[in-house]
């Protein structure tokens, strides 16, 4: 029975922690604000109760009032990226919607696998090594709500409302309210990406012509990615993989619930994983943060073993973020 609970436990686990994994890599590539900020920030500047100072961020939990020093957002076709950052290590929430107008959104539900409204806090965005919160768990249970109630295009800003359940583990979570962003300034732009990024590959024989190629290595919550995303068809078909930041030169399988791992899109509401496949590195040059490698693998829908995509011939050379 102890063999029993302890499997099922740790298979719980391990598909909550590739969720979770996909799902962090994917918030910070879609999200426009993915590099640092670049200077110092600024203390002291808001306080509690300044809900009509221009740029307000803030929202509740741990007891306490997180007031952001700075609030960021930009806008990108119909995606929304709206971030608060406190402290000299960058303390940040983030807020990623796939929308262009005012409404509520909830988080952590699936529209597609990168169709994905998400909340996440991480303690140290500076350097990378912070402990982050994700509001994302199973991609079917809504982990809370981000309501815009204005974007103003004349005078670029946006304002709303949003709560959320972060997790850091299956185990641990902590509950996020009150949040608040109010006439935060926000830029129209689009995700960094490297004009020498090489991107190649076929789906059942036929090939992948994508119009983007965007890389960036990322951590946080015990998990690290190092994510490399090609797509088309305004971002409705993907092929994306994610790689261990530190992999050395080498071959590696792909699987579905352990790093490395890879995933194809068909479409913004269908995704397949891979459930068998390698990945060879040939170079990863981290000091110049470029990796190139070549890959295949046969991608299956969770929902539906049966379907099936062979992805043959796949070839990169990024620079990644």
């Amino acid at each position: 029975m102890f063999v029993q609970l302890y499997n099922k436990q740790m298979k719980t686990t391990i598909k909550f922690r590739y969720f979770f994994s996909i799902f962090f890599a994917l918030l910070f590539i879609t999200s426009c604000n993915i590099e640092p900020f670049e200077g110092e920030i600024p203390e002291g500047e808001i306080s509690e109760g300044d809900d009509d100072v221009p740029g307000v961020f803030k929202v509740d939990f741990d007891s306490q009032t997180y007031i952001a020093d700075i609030a960021t957002a930009s806008i990108s076709g119909d995606i929304i990226n709206i971030t608060g950052l406190r402290g000299a290590n960058q303390e940040m929430v983030s807020l990623t919607i796939f929308a262009s107008e005012v409404g509520t959104y909830s988080i952590g539900v699936a529209n597609g696998i990168t169709e994905i409204n998400g909340a996440a806090y991480n303690t140290n965005s500076k350097d990378g090594t912070g402990d982050t919160w994700i509001g994302v768990t199973n991609f079917a249970d809504s982990q809370g709500e981000i309501t815009i109630t204005e974007i103003d295009n004349q005078n670029e800003t946006i304002s709303g409302t949003f709560f959320f359940t972060g997790h850091h583990t299956e185990l641990e979570s902590k509950e996020f309210t009150n949040g608040v962003f109010d006439k935060v300034s926000f830029k129209s732009e689009v995700a960094p990406t490297s004009s020498n990024n090489e991107f190649f590959a076929k789906v059942d024989g036929v090939e992948f012509k994508e119009e983007k190629i965007n890389a960036i290595a990322a951590s946080g919550g015990g998990i690290s990615n190092l994510g490399i995303v090609a797509t088309m068809n305004n971002d409705s078909r993907v092929i994306s993989l994610n790689l261990d930041p530190d992999v050395v030169p080498g071959s590696y399988e792909l699987k579905a619930f352990s790093s490395p791992t890879a995933l194809y899109n068909k479409s913004r509401s269908e995704f397949f994983s891979s459930e068998s496949g390698e990945v060879i590195i040939t170079l990863h040059d981290k000091a110049n943060k470029r990796i190139v490698g070549t890959f295949e693998f046969t991608a299956s829908s969770f929902l539906n073993p049966e379907e099936k995509y062979e992805i043959t011939e796949g070839s990169f050379d990024v620079t990644y973020f």
